[in-house]
């Protein structure tokens, strides 16, 4: 879906530029998937529910670790792969957010480069595009191919990377706490869309957009 282009700005001046979405709560709604899921495990695994408030956009593993300090790292991956396998389970539950369809087509047909940087390991994030029709992008990064996950700037590196473009050339598109402090951690400018936040939760980032089509406007 894209190579690298040529952006223009203005009548003069052209730069390259490349977009790194998050996926769940900005590509896909997924909320009422990951909501059943993660209170069946927090009865299964013993947790208070409440806990998971402030969470969102955080790995699965990093997650766990928070939700159950007291557990070995083999009893986190054993966890890990639980809500992994409850979450595939509800995937029928998921649709594309308003306008994502319409962007990414207007962004193939600028032949603007994109890519999908999420905290889903890499079968969940398969399941939850094939389930809300984006289908597979050609460039995407996963928790499964990083070291450090969001907030980390690592997998907004390896995205822009994987666009062969610099960091500053790329915008990032988020909606939570931690991908907007991975983007700007990683030199990107940061769009937080508001679809789980409001602007005042979402200080830090460098634009804020109602509907992801705003960002059709942001980039000119």
């Amino acid at each position: 879906m894209g190579g690298i282009a040529k952006h223009r700005i203005g009548r003069t001046m052209t730069q390259s530029i490349g977009i790194l979405f998050d996926l769940d709560s900005t590509l896909i709604d997924s909320s009422a998937a990951v909501r059943g899921a993660w209170i069946q495990l927090a009865q299964e695994a013993g947790f208070d529910p409440r806990n998971l408030i402030g969470l969102h956009g955080i790995p699965a593993d990093g997650c766990l670790r928070i939700l159950l300090p007291d557990h070995t790292d083999d009893q986190i991956q054993a966890w890990v792969a639980r809500i992994e396998e409850l979450e595939i389970d509800t995937v029928e539950a998921i649709r594309p957010i308003a306008g994502a369809p319409e962007l990414l087509a207007e962004l193939d047909l600028r032949n603007i480069p994109w890519a999908i940087v999420t905290s889903c390991t890499a079968p969940l994030a398969a399941a939850r595009l094939a389930a809300s029709g984006i289908g597979t992008p050609q460039h995407m990064v996963t928790f499964s191919d990083v070291t450090h996950g969001k907030p980390h700037p690592e997998p907004f590196l390896l995205g822009a990377a994987r666009l062969n473009l610099h960091p500053s050339q790329c915008w990032v598109i988020e909606d939570a706490h931690s991908g907007v402090t991975a983007g700007k951690a990683a030199g990107c400018k940061v769009a937080a869309v508001l679809t789980t936040h409001t602007r005042q939760e979402l200080p830090h980032a460098d634009f804020h957009m109602e509907s992801l089509l705003d960002l059709l406007t942001l980039i000119g």
